[in-house]
């Protein structure tokens, strides 16, 4: 029997060489193959989305210094343009008279780098519109394109009554 089953075989000692005999001897399959390429993926884009995840935060391009200074223009606004009557409540004249200053007059103002760009805006509570005094929006600095940026927002009121129940004054830096 041992001398049969190695009949016809390449070298005839007993070894497999390359002949399937049963179920037994099965080589590897596509489903096998599926599963370990589907296990490769899943594993690589995991470690590549915990990698970016790790580095996401430490590339914004928004530093502290940004954040502080945005505060900074945000709190000195809100506090010298107060009417005294209610908390945050602007004299609109004067904050339609600061946000017309040159730019270069607002860095001197603020205490900017001529590097830094800034925008402040007086829009509604939902955002859907600058607001208007005398003819004028109530906005100043280059307009704000949506890049990484530090922002501050205050709530605030104007002494004439346009903005009631409130507007969003938004201080950006970047």
């Amino acid at each position: 029997m041992v001398g049969e089953r190695q009949q016809g075989r390449p070298g005839g000692n007993g070894t497999r060489l390359g002949r399937w005999d049963g179920p037994d001897d099965r080589g590897q399959t596509l489903h096998d193959y599926t599963v370990g390429i589907s296990l490769f993926i899943i594993t690589l884009s995991t470690v590549l989305a915990g990698l970016f995840g790790f580095v996401g935060p430490l590339s914004t391009g928004v530093g502290s210094e940004e954040v502080s200074q945005s505060d900074r223009i945000a709190t000195t606004v809100v506090q010298n343009l107060t009417t005294g009557r209610q908390p945050n409540e602007l004299h609109a004249g004067r904050l339609s008279a600061m946000l017309a200053l040159s730019e270069s007059e607002l860095r001197t103002r603020w205490g900017l780098q001529g590097s830094a760009q800034f925008n402040v805006t007086l829009t509604t509570l939902n955002g859907s519109r600058i607001v208007s005094h005398g003819g004028s929006k109530l906005a100043a600095g280059p307009r704000y394109q949506g890049n990484a940026a530090g922002t501050t927002a205050r709530i605030v009121t104007l002494g004439d009554g346009t903005c009631r129940p409130g507007c969003r004054l938004a201080v950006r830096t970047w």
